[in-house]
């Protein structure tokens, strides 16, 4: 890393949802730090208005603490909000980085910038620009280097990587969960700790942001007889096995360059021989509780190129004091390895189970984000109609290449520029937002389960005596009765 170019743009949402598809940001905070992790320059915190066809997820907001009517009055239009986040990430060099950043917040900025005519993706690769993500690193430190740093126990024994319980249990300072602002105070100070106890591995982590380093470290591309086995470590793993497994790369995913399917080596691979492609969706596509009495998950795992996955070639350093502390039998390993260079081609198996449905609902276009990327005409044009006045007739003109963005382009003036819609338009926005909220159009949770949703959260904030959740409970019904919603 390059001390002088490089530098770190540490950053937590805080959401009105879980689904970065369907739900909204409530809070921002970013803080930038130089190579050496000293912080360079103000903290952005920043609030966005909510748009009149969303409502928030009220266990959500009893969560943060942050209600609708608190962003409308504090916050920036969603249009403004996208704008200062997206300058932050693409000032060049940037490494955008955050804690399950780039399962969670990074998906929200995804749709955000999509949702406001910005490049979702180019921030977190032109320019020198990366992204990173601190939680896969503490798992790998757990499993593999955890010297120096205190460790502390969830309620079921197991490792609790939550960041306030490893805030506390280290003596870092995090003064308040679920404040975007604190999140990412205490994630540097986290991230100063293992830099200090664990430089190595530090380094060693940050270095896989980098496709081609994680390539390298796989030995891709390679042909599939020359395969070899590798470590891995992901939350889906589980703390019971320190989040970390061998596995061997099957295959890359026939319809993304940058997934690799794998084959954790615990498991013996021969029945791959004789599955039928739908028996393997049925035992991978499903929740493990959902299958049949008998019937086990596959053991097979994608590995994401461009996610800053902690991969490992060098199995040695899981060998020996690492393998025993975790109950590794590396002659399983090794007899698995050698049966699954035995196995036939599979290559069509993986085309049949990966193959795109023929038939799948037509998603909402603020949805839509991954049916396919925007062309470089499209995404001029998109430029110049940000840079013209919103009342330019250009914005109702516009024609595109792209199925997709006439409507986004409708939706963003409404929501940014309603002053600007014609009765027409207005009729056909407030529409649009009647269907969202009242019945769950375009992927949104339908009126009547947010109201139940409402009622469970007041008893529970009752019954524990809860001041405050009721006082977040009784402004989202009178944000609910703004909307115009039944609220009776």
């Amino acid at each position: 890393m390059s001390p002088d170019h490089t530098t770190f743009y540490w950053h937590d949402y805080e959401t009105f949802g879980r689904d970065a598809r369907v739900d909204r940001p409530a809070q921002f905070a970013g803080v930038r730090t130089d190579a050496e992790l000293r912080e360079i320059g103000e903290p952005l915190v920043a609030y966005c208005q909510p748009t009149p066809d969303f409502f928030p997820d009220p266990q959500s907001c009893v969560l943060t603490g942050i209600t609708p009517q608190h962003c409308q009055r504090h916050g920036w239009p969603e249009r403004v909000f996208a704008e200062r986040i997206h300058a932050e990430l693409s000032q060049p060099g940037t490494i955008g980085v955050g804690y399950n950043s780039i399962r969670f917040d990074d998906e929200f900025t995804r749709h955000l910038l999509w949702r406001n005519l910005l490049d979702p993706y180019g921030r977190e690769w032109r320019d020198g620009c990366s992204r990173w993500d601190l939680l896969d690193v503490m798992r790998a430190a757990w499993a593999l280097r955890p010297e120096g740093i205190e460790w502390p126990r969830g309620d079921d024994g197991q490792v609790s990587l939550r960041l306030e319980h490893l805030s506390a249990a280290n003596g870092l300072t995090h003064t308040q969960a679920h404040d975007a602002l604190s999140d990412v105070r205490a994630t540097i100070a986290l991230a100063r700790l293992l830099r200090a106890r664990q430089p190595r591995l530090f380094e060693f982590a940050l270095g896989l942001r980098r496709r081609e380093r994680v390539m390298q470290e796989l030995g891709l591309p390679r042909l599939a007889a020359q395969a070899r086995p590798f470590v891995h470590v992901s939350g889906m793993l589980g703390a019971a096995r320190g989040f970390w497994a061998v596995m061997w790369p099957l295959a890359q995913h026939p319809r993304n360059r940058n997934e690799i399917i794998a084959w954790d080596l615990a498991h013996d691979p021969r029945e791959l021989a004789d599955l039928r492609a739908d028996e393997v969706r049925a035992r991978l596509f499903v929740r493990a509780q959902d299958l049949p009495a008998g019937v086990t998950r596959l053991p097979i795992k994608s590995v994401h190129l461009n996610r800053a996955p902690f991969v490992l070639g060098q199995l040695q350093v899981v060998r020996g004091p690492v393998a025993e502390r975790w109950g590794v039998d590396w002659g399983v390993i090794e007899r698995n390895a050698q049966r699954i260079v035995q196995l036939p081609d599979l290559s069509g198996l993986w085309a049949e189970v990966y193959a795109t449905p023929t038939a799948r609902p037509e998603p909402d276009v603020d949805a839509a984000l991954y049916d396919g990327f925007v062309g470089d005409a499209d995404r001029r044009r998109l430029a110049r109609l940000r840079a013209l006045d919103p009342r330019e007739p250009a914005w109702r003109e516009m024609g595109f290449d792209d199925a997709r963005l006439g409507e986004l382009v409708f939706r963003f003036r409404a929501r940014n520029h309603p002053d600007t819609l014609d009765a027409d338009e207005r009729a056909r926005w407030q529409a649009n937002c009647r269907a969202r909220l009242l019945d769950g159009a375009g992927g949104a949770t339908p009126w009547q389960t947010r109201r139940q949703q409402l009622l469970q959260a007041h008893a529970e904030a009752r019954a524990r005596g809860d001041a405050a959740a009721l006082g977040v409970v009784q402004a989202l019904w009178d944000y609910a009765a703004a909307l115009g919603l039944p609220v009776g």
